[in-house]
C-alpha cells in the first residue's frame, strides 16, 4: 500500500507549481515562443503531480482498488513519458541555431519510444507492482524513464549556462546549474530514504522553481520594461505629433491668410499683393523646412540615411552658405564674419550636402539669438589627422547672443527643444535644426558640442572627419555653381505629372525658360506617345516617379525598351521622392537625372545643364 502523505505531497507540488503559473500568467504573452514554451511546461508539471497525487489517493488504503489501479498507473506514466518532451520543448525554445529541429526530432523519438514501452508493459500488466510492506518497483520502462528525466536535467542546465548566462550575476548562474544537475539525483535520493515520497513531483516542481527563479523573473522583468518603454514611447510620439501639428499649423495658417489677403488686394493694391506673396513665399519655405526636418530626422532614426561622397574643396564649403546667411544677417543687423585657419590638405571628399544642411541649421541659429548689433564667427581649420587617410576639420560657430542656462544645455539636441524664456519664445523656431544637426554630424562620424553662457552667448563646435584626396582625384572635384542662362530656349519637353496643379506649375516654370511642353498625365500614356513620331521631336523628359497606372520608374524603363531615339532621350525624375536612395533609384531605373519637389529653379537649372550639356 502507498501511505496518504505520498498523495499529500504530489498534491502540495501541484499546488506550488499552480501559483507560479498564476503568478507569471498575467505577464507572459503566448504569442512568443519562449513565453509560450515556460506556460506549457509550468501547466503541463501542474497536471503530472496532480495526476501523481491521484494515484497515490487510489494505491493508498483509502480506495486500493486493483482494476482502477491499474487505469491511473496507465495514465500517470503516460504522463511521466510526455512530460520530459514538454521539458525538452522549453530547453529548445531558447536555442537559436539550426540545429533545433534535429533536437526537437530526437525528443519526439523518445517520447515515441517511452509511450511504446508503456502499452508494452500495460498489456502485459506490469506497469507497477506494489508490495505488501509498502515498497514499489517498476517495470523496464521505469529505469528509462528515470534516466530520460536525468539527461532532461542536465540538458536544462547546459542550456541555462550557455544561453541564458549573465556575466554580471556569474556565480548565482553557477548555483542554478549545480540545482539543475542535482535535482533528479537529490529526487532519488530522497526516494532511498523516504520510499513514500512523489520524487518525480518533487524534481519537477524544484525545477519549475529554479526556472522561475534564474530565467523567468528575468523574462518578466523584460517585459514590464518593454511595456513602460512602449508607453514612453506613445507619449513622446503623442508629443512628437502635437508639436508638429502645431509648428506646421504655423506656416500654414500665414500662407492661407495671406493668400486670402492678397486675392482681396488684387485690382487695387499691387504693393500689399506683392508683399503678401512674398511673405507666403517666406511661409512656405519655413513648411518645407519642417517637413524635411522632420523626415531626414525619421530616415536617420530608422537608419535609412547615408552618406554619398563627393570631391570637394574645404575652402570652398562655406561659398553656398555665405551668400544666404549674409543676407539674413544683414537684414537682422548682425555682423557675420567667414573665416579659414590653418588648412593643409584643401581637397576632399565628404558628403557636402550632409555639411551644407549641418552649418546652415547653426549659423542661422546663431542669426536669430543674436540681438541687433550683435556678431557671430564662422570659423574652419584642419586639426589633425587618421591613420586611415582621414584629415580633421574642425568648425565653430561662436556668437554673443543670449545664450543658454546650463539646465537647457543638457536636453539641447533633443527633437522640439526650446528653451522657454521670453527671449526665445518672441523667435520662431521649431526645436529640431540642432537634434537634426547632431544626428547628421554623428551619420558622418563626427562629433558635435556646445559650450553657453545665458546673457554671453554660445559656441558650437563641430569635429568632423574627411577622406584626403590623391593628387589624381583633385580634378574630379565638384561644381556647386549655377549658370543661370536660359538652356531651356526652344527645347520639346515632354511633361509627364498625374497631378493637374503640380502639371499646371512646372508648365508655367518650362514655358518661362523657353521651353515647348507637351504633356502626360500618367507612365503608360507617356509610353504608348514616344512610340509614335513624338520621340523624334522632343529634346526632354520630366518623369514623375508616384503615379497610378503606371510609375515613372517602370515608364523610364518601357522608353528604353522601345529602341531608337527613346532609347537615348535624357530623362529627369521630377518627383517629391526627393532623398539620395530615390536618386539613385532613378539613375538605376535609367534615367539621367533627379529633381525633388518643390521645383527650385536654381536646382532645374543645374541638373538641366548637367544633363543637357
Amino acid at each position: 500500500m502507498v501511505n496518504p502523505l505520498y498523495a499529500v505531497s504530489a498534491i502540495t507540488c501541484a499546488l506550488v507549481v499552480l501559483i507560479l503559473s498564476a503568478r507569471t500568467g498575467n505577464v507572459l504573452n503566448r504569442k512568443e515562443s519562449k513565453d509560450r514554451a515556460f506556460l506549457n511546461l509550468i501547466n503541463w508539471t501542474a497536471l503530472f503531480c496532480m495526476s501523481d497525487g491521484i494515484w497515490g489517493i487510489i494505491a493508498s488504503d483509502l480506495i486500493m482498488n486493483d482494476a482502477l489501479l491499474m487505469v491511473f498507473s496507465f495514465i500517470f506514466h503516460l504522463f511521466a513519458s510526455f512530460t520530459p518532451l514538454v521539458w525538452l520543448h522549453f530547453i529548445l525554445s531558447f536555442l537559436e541555431t539550426d540545429r533545433r529541429r534535429y533536437l526537437y526530432g530526437f525528443s519526439n523519438l523518445l517520447f515515441v519510444a517511452e509511450t511504446t514501452i508503456l502499452i508494452i508493459n500495460f498489456w502485459k500488466h506490469n506497469v507497477f507492482t506494489v508490495f505488501p510492506d509498502g515498497s514499489y518497483h517498476s517495470a523496464p520502462m521505469r529505469q528509462f524513464l528515470f534516466y530520460a528525466q536525468y539527461v532532461n536535467y542536465v540538458a536544462i542546465a547546459i542550456v541555462s549556462l550557455i544561453h541564458l548566462a549573465d556575466k554580471r550575476k556569474k556565480v548565482k548562474n553557477y548555483w542554478a546549474v549545480l540545482t539543475f544537475v542535482g535535482a533528479p539525483i537529490l529526487a532519488g535520493f530522497f526516494q532511498q530514504l523516504y520510499p513514500d515520497a512523489p520524487a518525480y513531483s518533487i524534481g519537477y516542481t524544484l525545477g519549475c522553481c529554479i526556472i522561475y527563479s534564474f530565467v523567468v523573473t528575468g523574462i518578466i522583468k523584460m517585459r514590464l520594461l518593454e511595456n513602460l518603454q512602449m508607453d514612453q514611447a506613445n507619449k513622446a510620439k503623442t508629443t512628437f505629433l502635437n508639436n508638429m501639428s502645431h509648428d506646421i499649423r504655423t506656416p500654414l495658417n500665414a500662407i492661407t491668410g495671406f493668400n486670402s489677403l492678397a486675392l482681396g488686394a488684387l485690382g487695387h493694391d499691387n504693393d500689399k499683393v506683392r508683399d503678401y506673396l512674398t511673405k507666403i513665399g517666406i511661409a512656405s519655405d519655413a513648411l518645407l523646412t519642417i517637413i524635411n526636418d522632420i523626415l531626414e530626422i525619421s530616415r536617420i532614426e530608422a537608419g535609412k540615411a547615408t552618406v554619398t561622397e563627393v570631391n570637394v574643396n574645404v575652402m570652398s564649403s562655406f561659398d553656398r552658405i555665405e551668400p544666404i546667411t549674409q543676407e539674413l544677417a544683414a537684414n537682422s543687423g548682425i555682423d557675420l564674419e567667414f573665416s579659414y585657419g590653418n588648412i593643409d590638405d584643401k581637397f576632399v571628399a565628404c558628403d557636402s550636402a550632409h555639411c551644407e544642411r549641418v552649418f546652415i541649421n547653426l549659423v542661422t541659429n546663431a542669426i536669430k539669438y543674436t540681438p541687433r548689433g550683435g556678431k557671430v564667427q564662422v570659423s574652419c581649420s584642419q586639426t589633425g589627422y587618421r591613420d586611415d587617410g582621414y584629415g580633421i576639420y574642425t568648425y565653430t560657430i561662436k556668437d554673443n547672443g543670449i545664450g543658454m542656462s546650463e539646465s537647457f544645455q543638457k536636453q539641447l539636441f533633443k527633437e522640439f527643444s526650446r528653451e522657454n524664456t521670453l527671449a526665445v519664445n518672441k523667435i520662431q523656431g521649431t526645436g529640431l535644426g540642432l537634434a537634426l544637426s547632431k544626428n547628421l554630424v554623428e551619420l558622418m562620424g563626427g562629433t558635435i558640442s556646445c559650450v553657453s553662457k545665458q546673457g554671453q552667448g554660445s559656441t558650437f563646435t563641430v569635429v568632423l572627419p574627411f577622406r584626403l584626396l590623391d593628387s589624381q582625384d583633385c580634378g574630379q572635384l565638384t561644381d556647386n555653381t549655377t549658370e543661370t542662362e536660359d538652356i531651356l530656349t526652344g527645347k520639346n519637353i515632354l511633361l509627364v505629372e498625374d497631378n493637374e496643379l503640380n502639371r499646371e506649375i512646372a508648365q508655367v516654370i518650362l514655358n518661362e525658360m523657353g521651353a515647348c511642353v507637351t504633356e502626360a498625365y500618367d507612365g503608360n500614356v507617356a509610353v504608348e506617345m514616344m512610340k509614335t513620331d513624338l520621340a523624334n521631336k522632343l529634346d526632354l523628359i520630366l518623369m514623375d516617379i508616384q503615379m497610378p497606372m503606371l510609375d515613372g520608374y517602370e515608364a523610364t524603363r518601357q522608353i528604353r525598351a522601345i529602341g531608337g531615339k527613346s532609347a537615348q532621350i535624357p530623362i529627369i525624375a521630377m518627383t517629391a521622392n526627393a532623398f539620395e536612395e530615390d536618386r539613385k533609384a532613378a539613375l538605376e531605373a535609367g534615367m539621367n537625372g533627379h529633381v525633388a519637389k518643390p521645383i527650385d529653379i536654381d536646382s532645374l537649372v543645374s541638373t538641366l545643364k548637367k544633363v543637357l550639356h
